[in-house]
Order: structure tokens, then C-alpha cells, then sequence
């Protein structure tokens, strides 16, 4: 397995990866959701009532004023006709005002209407918002926030699965180096004990140099065996992670023979891509700042506008409009909450995720010089470990031709195999610390995408390079 496959195998196994992405979905399907406050809400609705309503008119005083406007009228009508027809005038006028009274009488003095019936209503309800004081404008920013925050989490999400992922890979090689570095060690004891039995048996060497190079040859098995159940641990803690079963890894522990680019261009490749913690700490002031804005709302007038519309006006309820439209300012004079404390809070908040996002930004510089320097002084113990193999190495084959001429001791060929098998794990251990330290590095500045750059250029250096 390569470490791009590794990469590709931990995205689409690991849950946590996973629940941040469905996080960033949520958030951005809650702020567009919010995106259009400022539209009108239409709502239909159907109501079954059962209602009954008595009506009472009082009608004494208009009956009392239509006889007393019948007089007045009939008492001028004779002096509108020619004097020949005075007489009959009077004679009319008055039969009218005899027959006035008896035409009213049927008539009650209070009339009475009563309904009672059992409707459905169905209608239509509009309502607008005009003006809220910002509480809108601060609920969409709030929202916009989340998503900031959501995708912050998602980045730091794969920001550390990058650095997990480095350890446990280029962990198993370092362990996988440890097995083979124990192996030999065994290999060269076993030998040399072979060759310490033939010399004891030769009378060359005393029985005490054989037993003390048995006892190093028996901790030398210890080693391996520690060694290899170490490897098998780091086997499966990769395996863990990728979720596939590991058998072999293709990707090296490795060490660029340049230097890196100096930390400027680190500080600078953060700043223009950010990172997780930056994108978390940002959106806490986003959020906060919203805060801030919803509590000053609190303190200024809001307008609607409504309306509604009575779809079957036959079904109303009589007192009730066919339809209706208006618009209404509110403003809140006195409430049990004091609001210009809760501005004051709000206005904290906001300071308080400043600073947090000052701290934010602090770590992440630190971060970013730890592990450049981290990753230097690897570098450079790995290429000054060069010499220092080659010298081991030449101690050893120095030390071997002396024993096996006889004219070297045990101990000292058993020092040269320790200083070698030193060397070997330093180097190994420089390499691993470097490869660890480079994904940290350029997780910190926002491109963790790049590790794989450095896996591959031609500057590459391995641990079992001569």
C-alpha cells in the first residue's frame, strides 16, 4: 500500500471524516434554508366553526320620527295646491295621518336577529417583514457562521488524520526497520557465538567468553521478539485506520537532502489557505458579532406587513371582511429582560472569540515554527548520520576479522554491533521524526495536500542507503 492509497483508504473508511462532511452539509442546507427571511410567509388554512350571533336593533325612535316627520310633511302639502283643492288636501293629509300610526304598528320597537350555523372557512394568511432592526440580517449571518465552523471542524478533521496517518504509516516502517535491525543483530550474535563455541572448543577462548556471548545472543532474541510484536502493533493500528488489511507498504521513510523552504513561505502559505483552527475561531467571531447585532435588535421597532383573504366569503362568519391587508410598526417601551445588559454580554462575547481567535492564530504560528525546526533538525542529524554509519560499519567489519584472527575479544566485536545497530535506529528514528514533522508542518500551513510532493522528488534520501 502506497501512502496515496493509505490516504485514499482512510478518507472513505474513517467515520469521523465522514459525521464533519455531513456536519458541512447540514449547516449549509440550514443557511440556505435562512437565506430568504425577507419573503413574504403564506399560509392556507381551513376552519370549521361552529358560531351563533344575535343581533338587537332599537326602532322606537325611528318610529317616533317618521310619524313626527309624516306630520311636518302633511301639514305643508295643503299650501302646495291651488286653494280649489284645500279641502281635498286636508281631507287626504289627514286620512294619512290617521292611517301613519296603524301602517307602524306592526313594526316592534326592538328588533331582534339571531344566527347560529356551523362553517367551514377556508382562507389565505400573508405576512411580511419590512424592517426587524437587523434580527434577520444577524440570524443569516449566525448562519453563514456555521458553515464557516462546520468546514473549520472538516479541515481539522483531515488536518490531524493527515499527521495520524504519517505516524501510523511511516511508524510501521520504522518498526518494520527495528525488526530487520534486531534480526541482523541476532544473525551477527548467532554467529559469533558459533565461532566462540569452535574457538572454546580450540582452546583459543575461556569458557566465560562463550557464556557471556550466549547471554548477549539470548537478549538479542528479546530484542527481536519485542521488535516484532511492536511491528505487528503498528500493523494493525494502520489497518485500523484504513480500514484495509495491510500487508506490505510501498512508500519509504525518507528525507529531503534540500532544505526546506524557509518559514516565511510557511506563515504566508497559512495566512492565504488558512486552516482548521483558523476557520473554527472565525466563525466564533461570526457568530458572536451576529449575537451582538440580534441583542441590539432587541432595542429598535420592527414593521409587517399582513394580509389575508377569505377564500369562500359565504362560509365567513358576517361580522368578519371579505379580505384585508395592513401593516403594523411595533416597539417594545418596557420588558422584564434589561436588554441593554444583554448588549453588554453580547458585546463580551464578541471581544472574548477576538481574543480566542488571536490565540487561534498564536498556535498555529507556533505549530507551524515547531515543526519547521522539528523537521530541519531531523534533516540535518539524518545527513550527519552518513559518516557515522560508515564508520560503524567499517568499526564492525574491522572488529569481525580481528575475532575470527583471534586477535580481537568478544566485547569489543559486541560494542561494534551496539554501535551500529545505534546508528541504525538514530537514523531511522531522524528519518521517521522528519516524515512526521513535514505532515505536521503542512497540515499547520494549510496544504497538507503537498506531503505527497516531498514523498516524491528527486532529493529523496532512504534509510538503508550506503
Amino acid at each position: 500500500m502506497s501512502y496515496e492509497a493509505a490516504q485514499v483508504a482512510m478518507a472513505a473508511h474513517d467515520p469521523g471524516a465522514e459525521a464533519a462532511a455531513l456536519e458541512v452539509e447540514a449547516a449549509e442546507d440550514q443557511a440556505k434554508a435562512l437565506s430568504s427571511l425577507y419573503r413574504p410567509t403564506v399560509i392556507a388554512s381551513a376552519s370549521v366553526v361552529a358560531y351563533e350571533k344575535t343581533l338587537s336593533v332599537d326602532l322606537s325612535d325611528t318610529k317616533q320620527r317618521i310619524l313626527d316627520e309624516t306630520g311636518q310633511f302633511l301639514d305643508t302639502l295643503p299650501g302646495q295646491f291651488p286653494p280649489a283643492f284645500t279641502s281635498i288636501v286636508n281631507l287626504v293629509a289627514g286620512r294619512i295621518e290617521e292611517a301613519v300610526p296603524g301602517l307602524l304598528a306592526p313594526l316592534p320597537d326592538e328588533l331582534r336577529y339571531r344566527a347560529k350555523d356551523v362553517v367551514v372557512r377556508p382562507s389565505l394568511t400573508a405576512m411580511m417583514p419590512i424592517y426587524t432592526g437587523g434580527a434577520l440580517e444577524a440570524v443569516q449571518d449566525g448562519a453563514a457562521a456555521g458553515v464557516l465552523i462546520a468546514r473549520g471542524g472538516q479541515r481539522t478533521t483531515a488536518s490531524v488524520n493527515q499527521v495520524q496517518l504519517a505516524q501510523r504509516y511511516f511508524g510501521l516502517q520504522l518498526a518494520q526497520s527495528l525488526v530487520s535491525s534486531a534480526q541482523n543483530r541476532l544473525d551477527a550474535n548467532e554467529r559469533h557465538l558459533a565461532n566462540t563455541r569452535a574457538m572454546e572448543r580450540e582452546g583459543i577462548l575461556p569458557r566465560s567468553t562463550t557464556l557471556e556471548v550466549t547471554v548477549l545472543r539470548d537478549a538479542a532474541q528479546r530484542d527481536l521478539r519485542r521488535a516484532m510484536r511492536e511491528e505487528r502493533l503498528a500493523r494493525l493500528s494502520l489497518s485500523r485506520l484504513t480500514g484495509r488489511k495491510v500487508e506490505a507498504v510501498a512508500t519509504p521513510l525518507f528525507v529531503n537532502r534540500t532544505a526546506l523552504p524557509p518559514l516565511s513561505e510557511f506563515s504566508q502559505a497559512a495566512e492565504i489557505n488558512g486552516n482548521g483552527q483558523a476557520d473554527l475561531a472565525q466563525g466564533q467571531v461570526q457568530i458572536a458579532e451576529a449575537g451582538e447585532r440580534l441583542a441590539r435588535a432587541a432595542m429598535l421597532p420592527r414593521a409587517y406587513a399582513f394580509g389575508s383573504y377569505s377564500v369562500d366569503p359565504q362560509s365567513s362568519v358576517p361580522t368578519e371582511p371579505d379580505w384585508l391587508v395592513g401593516a403594523t410598526v411595533s416597539l417594545t417601551l418596557l420588558s422584564p429582560v434589561q436588554r441593554r445588559r444583554l448588549v453588554s454580554a453580547a458585546s463580551a462575547r464578541r471581544e472574548a472569540a477576538r481574543a480566542q481567535q488571536r490565540a487561534a492564530q498564536d498556535r498555529v504560528a507556533g505549530e507551524i515554527e515547531r515543526s519547521h525546526a522539528l523537521a530541519e533538525s531531523a534533516r540535518t542529524i539524518f545527513l550527519s548520520m552518513e559518516s557515522s554509519l560508515a564508520a560503524a560499519r567499517e568499526n564492525l567489519r574491522v572488529q569481525e576479522i580481528a575475532f575470527r584472527e583471534g586477535v580481537g575479544t568478544a566485547s569489543r566485536l559486541l560494542d561494534a554491533q551496539a554501535l551500529l545497530a545505534t546508528a541504525e535506529t538514530q537514523r531511522a528514528s531522524a528519518a521517521y521524526e522528519y516524515d512526521l514533522s513535514l505532515a505536521a508542518l503542512l497540515a499547520a500551513s494549510g496544504i497538507p495536500e503537498r506531503f505527497t510532493d516531498y514523498s516524491r522528488r528527486d532529493d529523496r534520501m532512504f534509510i538503508d542507503d550506503k
